[in-house]
């Protein structure tokens, strides 16, 4: 049953081999095939079949299958991987407005940051991107707070698994002191940006000014927070000073 789905599967680009493996997947795990039953092949192969049926343009039959392979018993391996990437894509938005669907992939891709190996590194980089295409329509001003949990995610499994890609680290690593800037996280922003800026000016100094401007922003903030605590202390302290309108 195997080698019969795979050999169609690796008909890359034939709908006609697709649409055949995926009968044969659908009969099997329905109990009607005359090759197998659905507990003697590998479940990867429904993720195979998931793959190559988005990247033909048949969401449905990768919907389907991805549906089937994680309603059944599967293995925590890179197959699993596999197919949370996938089912990210399948919920991109076919506009950059629908925020909640974007929000959708981000959990999704979220989920499978949480269960996965290190050894799987080259899985983790390839999520990274697939996140960063989702959450563009979060880069800007007073959208850029939703993105923390999960962009935090992403930064921590790339580091973890030492991703050779500096570039990309910092690239990711700048955008997340702009989300904690975006939503007032001072407090996480200044620990972070000291670790930042380190591995920025050691592994990429190009994009250090980029850091280093907002860490004068977040100074300043500070700064300004810190003159209006003055303020009110000395009110409190002193109401006659005060002048009402």
């Amino acid at each position: 049953m195997d080698l019969a789905v795979g050999e169609r599967l690796c008909a890359a680009g034939n709908v006609q081999a697709l649409k055949s493996a995926y009968e044969l997947i659908k009969s099997a795990s329905q109990g009607k095939s005359p090759l197998d039953s659905s507990d003697n092949f590998s479940t990867d192969l429904y993720v195979l079949c998931a793959e190559q049926a988005f990247q033909l343009g048949y969401v449905e039959i990768s919907r389907d299958c991805l549906q089937t392979y994680f309603e059944g018993r599967f293995s925590v391996n890179q197959f699993l991987g596999r197919a949370y990437l996938c089912q990210g894509q399948l919920h991109t938005p076919l506009s950059t407005d629908n925020l909640v669907r974007n929000y959708e992939s981000c959990i999704i891709l979220s989920q499978f940051l949480r269960v996965f190996f290190p050894r799987y590194y080259f899985l983790i980089y390839n999520a990274s991107v697939l996140y960063w295409q989702l959450v563009r329509p979060y880069l800007k001003p007073g959208f850029r707070y939703c993105l923390i949990p999960s962009l935090s995610q992403i930064v921590k499994a790339l580091n973890q698994t030492e991703e050779q890609d500096n570039e990309w680290r910092a690239e990711l690593m700048i955008n997340l002191l702009e989300c904690f800037l975006d939503a007032s996280k001072l407090k996480e922003a200044r620990e972070f940006s000291s670790t930042a800026a380190i591995f920025i000016k050691e592994n990429v100094p190009d994009k250090y000014s980029q850091i280093f401007s907002l860490m004068v922003m977040l100074s300043l903030l500070l700064r300004v927070i810190l003159i209006q605590h003055n303020i009110i202390g000395l009110t409190v302290a002193n109401p006659k000073n005060c002048v009402w309108e």
